[in-house]
């Protein structure tokens, strides 16, 4: 069996949102979205604001933060120096 790793987009999370202010559970809100109820609840764990809840276009740009952006050599100058340095 495959296990295929996609990231939820803006209008599945639209719909988290509306099926969850609705009062769907997260086993109804996962089926209505063919995905696991694990990431359903992890979705709106990491992405609730404080006082607010769950907003789509705040998980949208919280999970587009987390991302891995560029490689480990731009991030880390002490990395880049000993790898680009020459060999004595």
């Amino acid at each position: 069996m495959e296990t295929a790793h996609n990231h939820l987009d803006f209008e599945e999370r639209c719909l988290i949102a509306r099926l969850h202010e609705g009062g769907q559970s997260i086993r109804q809100i996962a089926g209505a979205l063919y995905r696991a109820p694990s990431s359903i609840s992890r979705e709106l764990r990491r992405n609730r604001g404080v006082q607010v809840g769950y907003k789509p276009a705040y998980a949208q740009d919280q999970a587009a933060a987390r991302r891995w952006s560029g490689s480990r050599l731009e991030h880390d100058p002490i990395l880049r120096n000993s790898v680009l340095a020459p060999r004595t």
